[in-house]
């Protein structure tokens, strides 16, 4: 939970970003009977923001840092780094001043994921969308005059927009409607309006924090089920 949902602020390297709530049932003897864990409030604009001298959530420095060269190419990471990713470079911080390193916490992450029994499959995959979420923060539009809606945005099609297609096993075309334009449903009749240059932006925006946001409640709920 916290390669998820820690970051590096001015005042804390190892911050929690959400709210947590722990439950903990003993039996009369004393003994660990269960626990839960109820998380909320997850600081999702962080995705997108970041103030000087502050860091995204960990897990986009851990998995850059750590990744193997077959993750790398199965995840079109390549030769990426921080320096290459809007959602990690905004700030331009990197490092944590607590001396930890981002790839020991990476291995510990995916130890305790083994413990908690994730296997390694869902953590393959939650991976991938960690690098979806990453590449979908370098997606451009720009804006284009249709026949059907006038003024519109169009998703550019470049490297990081194929890239978030391919790992969302999406096609292209797909995730272009869906950021470009929305439908409205009046008196019965479905009507398609495409999108201006800031409400795709917003769109691309909503995206991250709710593929992001869904990863950390699977995460939670994974370890619940694991504890109990």
């Amino acid at each position: 939970l916290e390669a998820f949902g820690n970051a590096r602020t001015i005042r804390n390297d190892n911050s929690s970003r959400f709210g947590k709530y722990i439950n903990i049932a003993f039996t009369d003897r004393g003994q660990l009977l269960r626990a839960s864990i109820d998380t909320y409030l997850l600081e999702k604009v962080r995705l997108i923001h970041q103030t000087s001298g502050e860091r995204n959530f960990h897990i986009f420095y851990q998995f850059l840092e750590a990744a193997t060269e077959d993750e790398r190419e199965d995840l079109l990471l390549n030769d990426y780094t921080v320096h290459d990713f809007n959602l990690t470079n905004q700030s331009d911080t990197y490092d944590r001043r607590d001396h930890v390193d981002d790839i020991d916490m990476h291995t510990e992450m995916v130890d305790a994921m083994e413990v908690m029994h994730f296997g390694s499959e869902t953590t393959s995959q939650l991976m991938r969308l960690v690098v979806a979420v990453l590449f979908a923060g370098n997606m451009t539009f720009s804006e284009q005059r249709t026949a059907s809606y006038g003024d519109t945005a169009v998703l550019d099609e470049t490297e990081a927009s194929l890239a978030v297609a391919q790992l969302l096993g999406v096609s292209f075309d797909n995730l272009a409607a869906s950021l470009t334009s929305k439908v409205i449903f009046a008196r019965g009749d479905m009507i398609h309006k495409g999108l201006d240059l800031g409400q795709a932006e917003k769109a691309s925006e909503a995206l991250i924090k709710s593929i992001y946001g869904a990863a950390f409640d699977f995460i939670a709920e994974k370890i619940n089920a694991s504890i109990n």
